[in-house]
C-alpha cells in the first residue's frame, strides 16, 4: 500500500519551523502526520478508522496509524519490508528535544515506545510525551501554514524545509549561511559556503521550482569576499495551489468575523491591544473557541485572565496561549475520556 492523502492545510507552530534540527525525509514524513493528526483532534474532527489518537495516565500522547501513511508508490514497490520507516521510526526516538527555563529543565526523544503489528495491516504506534506534544501544538509565537499534500511528497528534506518557511511568505527575509546550516542541523557538513549553496539552497529550489505553490529567489550578501548571508524573496506560484483549499480560503475570509464575535472582538482590542490583522491571523483557535464556549464564557475567561496577562513579556501570546490550553483541556474532556 502507499501512501494516500486528503489534501488539507496544515498550521505548524513557529517554534518547529524554526527549531534546530536534520531529520531525513521519512522522519519528517511522520512528523507531518503527527502534526496532521493534533490538528484534527483540536479542530474536533472525526479521524479515519484506521487512525487513533489517545491520552495517557502519564499525559503522553498514543498514536496509532498505518505505515501506509509514510510511502509513495515507489516506497512500496521497493521497500517491502518497511526498512526505511523503521529507520526514520528509531531516529525520532533518538533525536531529543531540549526545554529549559528558571524553574525547569526537559528533554525527551521525540518519539517513544515504537510497536509494528504484522498482524493488522501493518500498524505503528509510538507515543508522544506531554511536553512534546504542547510544543509543536504552541502557535503563541505564530505559526506557519502548508498544504499537507505538497509537504509529503518532496523527495529532499530541505526543500520540506524552505517550503515550510516560505510557506505564505509575502515579505523577503535574510538568513544568515551559519543559522541556516544550524537550523537544518548540517553545521559540520559543507564546509564551503558555495557547495552549501549548490547542495542545499539551489537542489531544493530546484524541488519547490516544480510543484510548490511557494518557492523563492535568491541573491548572495558578502561580508568582504566572502558569501556569508542569502537574501530570500518569496515566489508565489499559484498554478500549484490547491484549488479546493483556494475556494475554502475565500469563503472563509467572507465569513471570518462569525467566530468572533463583536463583544469578545471589542474585548480584545480595547483591553489587549489586538489588532485586525491579528485577530485574522488566529482565526483557527478563535474558531475552536466559537464551537466549544459560549460568548459568555469567553468574555469571563478573558476577564480572569486579565490582570495574569499583565505580566507577561508577551501579553497577547499569553492571551493565545491561555485560550488554546483551555480549547484542548475541553477537547480533552469531550473526546479523551
Amino acid at each position: 500500500m502507499s501512501i494516500t492523502i486528503k489534501n488539507k492545510e496544515v498550521l505548524q507552530s513557529y517554534i518547529l519551523t524554526t527549531a534546530k534540527y536534520d531529520f531525513s525525509v521519512y522522519e519528517k514524513r511522520i512528523l507531518y502526520r503527527i502534526i496532521e493528526l493534533n490538528q484534527n483532534l483540536i479542530e474536533g474532527k472525526k479521524l479515519n478508522d484506521r487512525y487513533q489518537v489517545n491520552s495517557t495516565l502519564f499525559k503522553s500522547k498514543e498514536y496509532v496509524m498505518p505505515i501506509s501513511a509514510f510511502l509513495t508508490i515507489e516506497d512500496s514497490k521497493t521497500d517491502k519490508n518497511h526498512s526505511r520507516i523503521k529507520k526514520a521510526l528509531k531516529g525520532l526516538q533518538q533525536k531529543i528535544i531540549e526545554y529549559e527555563d528558571e524553574n525547569v529543565y526537559r528533554s525527551a526523544g521525540i518519539i517513544f515506545n515504537v510497536e509494528i503489528n504484522k498482524t493488522r495491516a501493518d500498524n505503528v504506534t509510538f507515543y508522544v510525551a506531554d511536553f512534546i506534544y504542547q510544543t509543536l501544538m504552541d502557535f503563541s509565537k505564530g505559526y506557519r501554514k502548508y498544504e499537507l499534500k505538497v509537504a509529503m511528497q518532496f523527495e529532499s528534506i530541505y526543500a520540506m524545509r524552505f517550503y515550510e518557511l516560505f510557506s505564505a511568505q509575502k515579505t523577503p527575509i535574510n538568513y544568515s549561511i551559519e543559522k541556516l546550516k544550524e537550523m537544518f542541523g548540517i553545521t559540520d557538513k559543507y564546509k564551503e559556503n558555495k557547495d552549501f549553496i549548490k547542495y542545499v539552497i539551489i537542489s531544493a529550489k530546484k524541488e519547490l521550482d516544480k510543484c510548490s505553490p511557494y518557492t523563492f529567489n535568491y541573491e548572495t550578501i558578502k561580508t568582504g569576499r566572502k558569501i556569508t548571508s542569502i537574501h530570500f524573496v518569496p515566489i508565489y506560484q499559484p498554478q500549484f495551489e490547491d484549488e479546493d483549499i483556494k475556494k475554502q480560503n475565500l469563503n472563509k475570509k467572507m465569513s471570518n468575523r462569525w467566530f468572533i464575535p463583536k463583544n469578545i472582538e471589542d474585548y480584545l482590542i480595547h483591553n489587549f491591544q489586538f489588532t485586525e490583522r491579528e485577530l485574522n491571523n488566529n482565526l483557527n483557535l478563535f474558531e475552536s473557541v466559537y464551537k466549544y464556549f459560549s460568548e459568555e464564557e469567553t468574555l469571563d475567561f478573558l476577564a480572569e485572565i486579565r490582570e495574569p496577562s499583565s505580566y507577561a513579556d508577551n501579553r497577547k501570546g499569553f492571551i493565545i496561549g491561555a485560550l488554546k490550553k483551555k480549547v484542548e483541556k475541553k477537547f480533552e474532556e469531550i473526546y479523551l475520556k
